[in-house]
């Protein structure tokens, strides 16, 4: 919408147009509701007055308003003001240049906007006047130039001779004084059209040249709006009208080639905005809506689509165009903010269009192949539709028929005869064939059916023609609530409990259908499903798999495939009608179903199935199972849909029992591209990290201290689809083994990190289940404390390698000494305590024999000092072995043990066996090992000896794993091993045993002999 003040007669001339519009508006009786989603600043926009509406290559769309720059990425504005540096509040347009830069046209000039840094925006001035700093467009051409048009001419953007600075160039236009510039394009051969608001239009040719068209040339001098087309066509928008181009206007020959005003359909002249979306189509917004544009329209076609508020616009003035990614068209306007035109196909039909009521229960078309739709609100319509609008007929009832009903879906019906039924509180009406819908208002019944003629009740629920003619009839009598109007014989049968047994249990009947082989599926309002066959009736319920509750359509498909929609357990799909013991496919929300609530089903040409739920529509691809939804948000009338039907022509209709009607044409979906993600903030342990307003798809590795160990990431998925939620999923490789589930979430927060590397990865999903291309990515590394370091923890490994160095050493040394301690000790008492008690010994038994013979008690003294010398010397001997180091394999230890059982069982004529481990597997004793375990083998060996008179001893040593087993035995005539009086030698051995972390056993049956066992552990 242009900033300046109109004339007087601007204001009179679009006064009358305006009127016009209005006047024309208000001849059509329909008036359909597009399917728009309006933003205003409650919603988070900066200003209702839209002028301009951009989307750049990201996908992003840009709003430029009377109160600044807002930025849309299809959850929330980001909004740029005077507070975040633009120079006025006024944003005209916005241009993305071929390197990635953005500019900005403000009330104050010029801004380059800096997404990463600051200052936000980079100011740059035309001229020094007001009227040049107010700049209306902006537009690059095919050589990088940017111009910019303003209310003081046109300017160029050029680099300075020193390649540091911009400044703006004024070029002179061919008129007299300046210009107020209002929209400026580049067309196929690099020529600029430049169009103005007094004085008409410019093309600017890249050598230079400039022609010039006015009223002179047929064109208006305001040129509101300037498109060119995918064939290369220019449009201009004016006062006037539409305006297509000559392709190569000859100068001083009219520039007009064709205007398009009222006298065309037009509902305005006022062309404000042009713009052809991305299928072709032409759109131009007007001072009295929008209007969708076909030019190449036939005779019969329309040539002009418009809409106004009737339709839904939130405001009549249409000053900006744009098209999303996902193919919506956007709308900006003068007060009412920016609406989203959902792309759908959907038609919505209210009272407005002709029905009868609000609520719609039931379509259905008659043998001329007019659609017709019965509505009912305390009467019952049927209305037919003649293309545009439907025409509501209230057929001729009996004055006694006051009440009609409540059935909904199956209502109402033409049989194969032409002959009407229609069902009602009081009977079911039977209407004549007629030519016309319109004439049943005047055309008596021939026959009202009710009890006395067999019907089961009077209030009829559901009418159903079978392929015989045979019409079925649904009552809500709680028993007999089946009755069968016969074609052959004109008459009405009821059945009974007897017909049908447990199925009459299960409720009324709700929905009938007839397969591919003439069986009659009856769903009931209780539940339960009855297949009629032969005369037969067979019922199937919840056990044999069908869904719970009310089963309120059958619907066959054109594979033969039945259908069943219910109250409770979602869709049933059954494949083989035939089966005795069918088996029900389910679909419920778990397979993606808005709801479990399920209503009615159709399909369309292409095989797909549509649910109506309580939730709005859903389409279900058999093949692959893939649900999409369809709801208010996507022009659907709102509520739940409780009826559903394709007519011949193939468009599929829609019925709300409250809410009126929807007409779908199918078209195929456009191509889905995938969801691109970005990641729109990121704070490390509270502060806020600085990326591109625009957010980044990867961001340079991050090295972060150890205490920055806490991320909080936020991120967003661009979708501008109707009713699309898109759906997140995200992984921390290096603490994630997978992605997480599929989450609406848009942020994700990451406490304690440990030390490590990590790259940070999620991509959007959209409802189709595509997934982002490629997903945003962050890396980054949060380095180990000190002590964690690898140099802290080589330099402390090596002072621990050092400590336990230096220990071993110590522990060695003391070993060696200890060693030595050990030989010198065995070495003195052997050499000269050994030495000394023998020669007290010897001179002992010398001296006795000295003595006379006489002196017996002297030679007793001596005698005693001698064995005493001998048994300190045996001691000492054991003492000394079992000191000296070099005695301390297991193999010297079995040599002594030999050696000593030899010496005392010789003497005594007992004979002896010693039996020890392989000498080959050699083992290191300890001295206190060894010397407790022979000091018990000696203690056991005497006892043998001197106690047992056993003629036979026998002893086993033997390596058992880790455990040194030593076993002793001998034939000797046994001991009460529990007696006292055995005095303290078992005691000290058994002490020895469990000083050692043994166990010493002993049994010896009496007159049996005896066997000590004896069981240590070696590492003792």
């Amino acid at each position: 919408m242009s900033a300046c003040h109109p004339t007087v007669a601007t204001l009179s001339l679009r006064c009358a147009w305006i009127v016009s519009a209005i006047l024309i508006g208000s001849s059509f009786v329909r008036a359909e509701q597009l399917p728009i989603r309006t933003y205003t600043t409650s919603d988070g926009l900066p200003a209702d007055n839209v002028n301009r509406i951009v989307r750049d290559s990201r996908g992003f769309l840009w709003f430029c308003t009377e109160e600044g720059l807002s930025r849309f990425d299809g959850y929330q504005f980001i909004n740029y003001t005077v507070d975040q540096g633009l120079p006025d509040r006024r944003v005209t347009d916005l241009l993305e240049a071929r390197d990635g830069s953005y500019w900005v046209a403000t009330g104050g000039g010029v801004c380059r906007f800096n997404p990463t840094g600051v200052p936000r925006f980079r100011i740059y001035l035309p001229g020094n006047d007001a009227y040049s700093r107010r700049i209306e467009t902006l537009v690059e051409d095919k050589a990088g130039v940017i111009w910019c048009g303003t209310r003081n001419g046109l300017y160029r953007l050029r680099d300075r001779a020193d390649g540091s600075e911009f400044e703006f160039v004024q070029l002179a236009l061919p008129n007299e004084g300046t210009d107020f510039v209002q929209i400026i394009i580049e067309d196929r051969q690099a020529s600029l059209w430049i169009g103005t608001q007094l004085s008409g239009l410019y093309r600017r040719w890249p050598d230079g040249r400039v022609e010039h068209y006015t009223t002179r040339n047929g064109l208006s001098n305001r040129i509101e709006t300037l498109l060119e087309d995918s064939k290369g066509r220019i449009w201009a928008g004016t006062p006037d009208g539409l305006g297509l181009l000559v392709a190569s206007p000859d100068p001083g020959r009219p520039i007009l080639a064709r205007l398009y005003t009222t006298k065309d359909g037009l509902v305005t002249s006022w062309i404000e905005s042009l713009f052809q979306s991305a299928d072709g189509r032409l759109w131009a917004g007007c001072d009295s809506g929008l209007i969708q544009f076909n030019a190449v329209a036939s005779k019969t076609e329309q040539q002009f689509r418009q809409y106004t508020i009737a339709n839904g616009l939130s405001s009549q003035y249409v000053q900006a165009l744009a098209e999303d990614r996902d193919g919506n068209i956007w709308l900006g306007t003068d007060s009412g903010g920016t609406m989203k035109v959902v792309r759908s196909g959907l038609t919505n039909f209210s009272i407005a269009d002709g029905l009868g009521a609000a609520g719609v229960d039931a379509i259905f078309e008659d043998h001329a192949g007019e659609l017709c739709v019965i509505s009912s609100f305390n009467r019952h319509y049927i209305n037919r539709f003649d293309g545009s609008h439907f025409k509501a007929v209230w057929p001729y009832f009996p004055k006694e028929i006051t009440s009609y009903g409540w059935g909904n879906n199956q209502v109402t019906l033409q049989d194969r005869a032409g002959e009407w039924w229609v069902p009602t509180g009081r009977g079911l009406c039977r209407f004549p064939a007629v030519r016309q819908v319109e004439q049943l208002a005047r055309t008596r019944p021939m026959a009202v059916y009710t009890t006395r003629d067999g019907l089961s009740c009077n209030d009829v629920f559901r009418l159903y023609e079978d392929s015989r003619g045979d019409i079925w009839i649904s009552t809500t009598c709680s028993d007999k609530s089946l009755s069968r109007w016969e074609r052959s014989t004109q008459t009405l049968r009821s059945f009974s409990d007897e017909d049908w047994s447990t199925a009459v249990r299960m409720g009324s009947p709700s929905s009938f259908s007839e397969d591919a082989s003439g069986n009659l599926w009856i769903g009931h309002w209780s539940t339960g499903l009855t297949r009629y066959a032969t005369g037969r009736f067979v019922s199937f319920i919840e056990a044999d798999g069908l869904p719970a509750g009310t089963i309120r359509s059958l619907f066959l498909d054109h594979a033969h495939r039945l259908w069943i929609a219910s109250s409770r357990g979602g869709l049933a799909r059954l494949d083989d009608t035939a089966a005795d013991k069918p088996r029900f496919i389910s679909y419920t929300t778990t397979e993606g179903l808005s709801s479990n609530d399920v209503w009615c089903v159709t399909e369309d040409r292409d095989g797909q199935i549509y649910v109506g739920t309580g939730r709005g529509m859903d389409r279900l691809d058999p093949e692959s199972g893939y649900i999409k939804h369809f709801t208010s948000a996507d022009g659907l009338m709102v509520g739940k849909v409780t009826s559903a039907y394709r007519d011949r022509h193939g468009a599929l209709w829609f019925a709300s029992n409250v809410h009126g009607l929807s007409r779908l044409v199918p078209v195929p979906d456009p191509a889905t591209s995938a969801p691109p993600i970005l990641i729109s903030g990121l704070r490390i342990a509270g502060v806020t990290y600085p990326i591109s307003q625009f957010g980044e798809s990867e961001l340079p590795t991050l090295d972060l201290s150890p205490n920055e160990n806490q991320l909080d990431i936020d991120f967003v998925g661009l979708s501008f689809g109707a009713g699309e939620v898109l759906r997140y999923q995200y992984q921390l490789e290096g603490a994630d083994r997978d992605w997480t589930p599929l989450s609406d979430r848009r942020s994700v927060s990451y406490a304690n990190l440990a030390p490590g590397a990590y790259r940070f990865r999620v991509r959007a999903v959209n409802d189709e289940g595509l997934s982002s291309a490629s997903p945003a990515i962050l890396t980054f590394r949060i380095r180990p404390p000190v002590w964690r370091r690898w140099w802290f923890l080589t330099l402390a490994g090596g002072c621990f390698f050092l400590v336990v160095f230096a220990a071993h050493r110590v522990r060695v040394a003391r070993l060696i000494e200890l060693e030595r301690v050990r030989t010198r000790i065995a070495t003195d008492l052997h050499d000269d305590i050994g030495a000394n008690l023998s020669l007290i010994a010897m001179l002992s038994e010398v001296a006795r024999g000295q003595l006379a013979h006489e002196d017996q008690r002297m030679k007793e003294w001596f005698s005693t000092i001698a064995n005493t010398s001998r048994d300190t010397v045996d001691s000492m001997s054991d003492i000394v072995w079992a000191v000296n180091p070099k005695r301390d394999q297991l193999r010297d230890t079995v040599q002594r043990m030999r050696r000593f059982a030899e010496d005392v069982f010789g003497p005594r004529d007992v004979e002896f066996e010693f039996h020890g481990p392989d000498q080959s597997r050699d083992l290191k004793v300890g001295a206190d090992l060894r010397r407790e375990v022979f000091l018990i083998f000696k203690e056991n060996i005497n006892n043998m000896a001197r106690h047992s008179d056993c003629t036979f001893a026998r002893v086993d040593l033997q390596i058992q794993r880790r455990w040194l087993v030593l076993k002793m035995s001998d034939n000797g005539r046994g001991f009460d091993v529990n007696s006292p009086s055995n005095g303290n030698g078992l005691a000290s051995m058994r002490l020895r045993a469990e000083k050692l972390g043994g166990s010493l056993e002993v049994s010896s049956p009496h007159g049996s002999g005896t066997v000590v066992t004896l069981r240590v552990p070696l590492d003792h």
